[in-house]
């Protein structure tokens, strides 16, 4: 598969296992795509280091020191963010969101089944069919970090 340019929608993917959100997920799926040799970004909404997990919230101000990591300002709808860049790249967006407040200003990326991939969880194994990644979740978050520093 040759590379393209992919943002995260982070906290979306941080919920794919539910409640509550987890690092490992989005670290994960950074780590797959980096393996691919695509251009990534993942994007965390400002409000992400109050819901994830008091045992993720110290790794989260680590993470943000990867180049591929950005927080979104507060006052700032990071699913605009992230949709501009996507519009602005030519890339996709790898979310289970539905853009729905975004719909009119950015309907032909989110109405293209190429730009909004969808993935799912399932047995531990983080999965983006669109992406071909199948990817074991480690045991916890820090884990999934260490794996990227160690890169």
């Amino acid at each position: 598969m040759a590379a393209h340019r992919i943002i995260v929608d982070a906290l979306n993917v941080a919920y794919w296992c539910g409640t509550p959100p987890q690092l490992r997920l989005p670290l994960t799926l950074l780590t797959a795509l980096l393996e691919q040799e695509h251009r990534v970004t993942l994007f965390f909404d400002a409000s992400a280091p109050y819901q994830l997990t008091e045992s993720d919230r110290p790794l989260y101000g680590e993470v943000l020191s990867h180049p591929g990591v950005v927080a979104v300002p507060s006052g700032k709808r990071a699913d605009g963010v992230m949709l501009k860049a996507a519009r602005d790249s030519g890339g996709c967006i790898v979310s289970r969101d539905r853009f729905r407040a975004e719909r009119r200003r950015f309907r032909r990326i989110i109405d293209d089944p190429a730009r909004i991939l969808a993935g799912s969880v399932a047995n531990d194994t983080l999965h983006v069919p669109a992406l071909r990644i199948s990817a074991v979740l480690p045991a916890s978050s820090r884990e999934a970090w260490d794996r990227i520093r160690s890169r």
